[in-house]
């Protein structure tokens, strides 16, 4: 049977070939589950299927199974397999992260990729570039996963700037809404999620609106500003854009995923 990242039939490792996306999830999930037998006809069925079960990976990476991963993406892996396999929380303090010049030339993996550069487990390349669609040769994959394991073997990042914007419970959030009815709640995700379901009273402004333009959120600077998402990721980054924007009120509370809202749903009428 064809094995994730073992040495070929002369037992050679070729350690600067590329890993593909089936192969940089086996590794993974193998890491914490051991070996997983297939599901269907293909060696890596069991690991895929499993990782999509446990939201480790999503679509887009069965679309691109064999081709090879792109770094961005096995951050991405990486961080939900940290927060669902082995439970280690978010570093709160990211913003070393802001060094690396193309942070942000992906919106979505912006979290992703700040929690593993801070972590030690993905570092930067050269000219303070994290190369978010760069690939990953097996010797590089290899580093990874053992950093994932071992924080003996990460390589920290210095702190940055502190972050301004400050962290609300779902209860402190609505006694601020109560008391000023200036505050704004804010859904950052795609209108696609916001009409799946989100929070009464919010408003729609996905992180790529924001992003291009944050005074497009409201007119005066100092009204309360409560972001959230579906897991916390892009309210974060939100959230840095408007401070950065000159918003001195801006707060996040929990996302989607991390409490248990009563959500409603847009009707098509809507």
């Amino acid at each position: 049977m064809e094995t994730a990242i073992d040495f070929d039939a002369e037992g050679k490792f070729h350690p600067e070939d590329h890993v593909t996306t089936e192969q940089f999830v086996t590794m993974v999930i193998r890491s914490s589950r051991g070996n997983i037998e297939p599901t269907r006809g293909s060696w890596s069925s069991g690991y895929m299927d499993y990782a999509l079960h446990k939201g480790i990976i999503e679509d887009y990476d069965l679309t691109n199974i064999s081709n090879p991963i792109e770094r961005r993406s096995a951050a991405r892996i990486v961080h939900e397999a940290l927060l669902t396999e082995f439970g280690e929380s978010d570093e709160s303090e990211w913003s070393a992260a802001e060094k690396l010049r193309d942070l942000y030339s992906c919106r979505t993996c912006v979290m992703h990729i700040a929690q593993m550069y801070v972590k030690g487990i993905m570092l930067g390349r050269e000219h303070n570039m994290f190369d978010a669609a760069g690939s990953l040769t097996r010797a590089e994959a290899a580093e990874v996963v053992a950093r994932m394991l071992d924080r003996e073997q990460r390589i920290r990042q210095p702190k940055g700037r502190v972050f301004q914007s400050k962290n609300l419970t779902p209860d402190e959030a609505w006694e601020l809404m109560l008391n000023d009815n200036t505050a704004m709640l804010v859904d950052v995700r795609s209108n696609e999620d916001y009409n799946t379901d989100h929070l009464q009273e919010s408003v729609c402004m996905p992180l790529p609106v924001i992003s291009n333009n944050p005074f497009s959120v409201c007119v005066r600077k100092d009204t309360p500003l409560i972001l959230y998402c579906q897991k916390g990721y892009k309210s974060s980054v939100a959230a840095q854009v408007l401070i950065d924007a000159g918003y001195s009120r801006v707060y996040t509370i929990p996302g989607i995923e991390q409490y248990p809202y009563t959500t409603r749903r847009v009707s098509k009428q809507e």
